[in-house]
């Protein structure tokens, strides 16, 4: 089957998650991701931990699967000229370095642009390529605390909070992604390549457009909400609970239905004069009373065990999830349904899981064609394929230009992983 980028070429200099997130997203949909690799080391995310048979990274492998790898000396002549002759013939070249470092390396758009008109070149970073903070290095939590996303996570009792992963990094990488889709279909109209600048900041900020948009316009603020209840303008029917058993709960309970708070005091089986109590009726009442109705809510969902407290709202109609940790995330039949759990053989190493990909097309479906590549697994394959004989390959390989990891791992050496 044909994917939708069959036949794009990115030549992806990314590391950590950010960068390689963004460009498995279209290595999915069948674009051919070349991984520029620092000879056996490969890229700095290789080495998170936990690491499995012989020092195979999980962490790395969620971002780094349908790729090649090849392993090259940037530091010398003819490893940067190789790069320049692969990018003659590509669609993309992809980094996330700060700011400048392509540049130096002589493989920024100035320099990319004049042996290939149609490049695109795509630039991931913390804060984008020009402004003040340019000289910062970029990192997850640090755009989560500056972009405001983390002042408005948590409870007003415990301060600011991040979030439980590294969220800025995955939406920057989407955006990431949608920036170099973009281009592509610009150049189809324009014939020409553009430079793509997304970067950690600005997926903070827009994170929280909502909110942003109406503190622009009106001046409300948000402050974190008493603990428990989920954000700032929402009541005590909108957060979670624990039940009996020590499960917690998700209550959705003041949207989609006529009289909340009297479907949700029914469920929890409150007194009738709670039920009734005209000061709970509307938004604007169970806002002035948060935290009377929230300590209503919690003492009604303590009374009941997780499986009770979930039928009882849902006998009422009243949205109701149940807060899953991991063991309950990946055993649930929807998430299973939705193949975000698929296997793969990965050589060297054994079947390993992996978290699919959340993204259905009809004809042109993503798929794990390859599994997360060794480093400099593909060097033979690429300088074949750009006319460069066995004996040139063997002689770039035997000055340090390319890597010789394949030749090692023939010998019986350890896969580089």
């Amino acid at each position: 089957m044909t994917g939708a980028y069959e036949g794009i070429r990115i030549l992806d200099f990314t590391q950590l998650e950010q960068g390689p997130c963004g460009t498995q997203v279209l290595a999915d949909f069948g674009a051919e991701v070349i991984k520029v690799e620092r000879i056996d080391l490969g890229e700095i995310g290789r080495r998170q931990f936990p690491t499995v048979a012989d020092g195979y990274s999980p962490h790395w492998s969620a971002t780094n699967r349908n790729k090649k790898s090849l392993s090259v000396d940037l530091k010398s002549k003819r490893g940067i000229a190789l790069i320049m002759e692969l990018a003659k013939g590509a669609d993309i070249v992809a980094s996330n370095f700060r700011p400048g470092v392509m540049d130096r390396l002589g493989l920024g758009w100035d320099a990319l642009s004049t042996v290939n008109p149609r490049i695109i070149v795509a630039y991931a970073s913390g804060y984008g390529q020009s402004g003040p903070y340019t000289h910062r290095r970029g990192q997850d939590l640090a755009a989560q605390a500056i972009g405001g996303l983390m002042a408005l996570t948590g409870s007003a009792e415990g301060g600011a909070t991040p979030a439980g992963t590294f969220i800025a990094d995955y939406m920057a990488s989407l955006h990431f992604a949608q920036g170099m889709m973009i281009a592509l279909a610009a150049r189809e109209r324009t014939g020409r390549g553009q430079v793509v600048d997304t970067c950690l900041l600005n997926a903070a900020v827009v994170s929280h457009l909502q909110e942003g948009t109406t503190y622009l316009n009106t001046g409300q603020s948000y402050p974190r909400p008493p603990a428990g209840i989920a954000h700032a303008h929402n009541t005590a029917l909108y957060g979670q609970y624990r039940t009996a058993d020590g499960r917690w709960i998700a209550l959705i309970g003041e949207f989609y239905v006529t009289e909340p708070w009297k479907r949700v005091a029914r469920a929890l089986g409150l007194p009738d004069e709670v039920r009734d109590d005209p000061r709970f009726q509307d938004n604007e009442g169970l806002l002035a009373h948060l935290i009377e109705t929230r300590d209503l809510v919690a003492a009604g969902v303590e009374r009941l065990t997780f499986v009770d407290a979930l039928a009882r709202f849902e006998a009422e109609d009243v949205l109701v999830a149940p807060v899953n940790e991991y063991p309950e995330v990946f055993s649930d039949p929807q998430v299973l349904h939705n193949e975000l759990v698929i296997r793969a053989e990965v050589p060297h190493v054994g079947t390993m899981a992996f978290v699919g990909n959340p993204i259905r097309l009809s004809e042109t479906p993503g798929e794990l064609r390859t599994t997360p590549p060794t480093v400099g697994q593909h060097n033979e394959e690429i300088l074949a394929a750009i006319g460069y004989s066995e004996q040139a390959i063997i002689d770039l390989q035997a000055t340090g230009v390319v890597g010789s990891e394949n030749t090692r791992l023939r010998a019986g050496g350890p896969a580089a992983w």
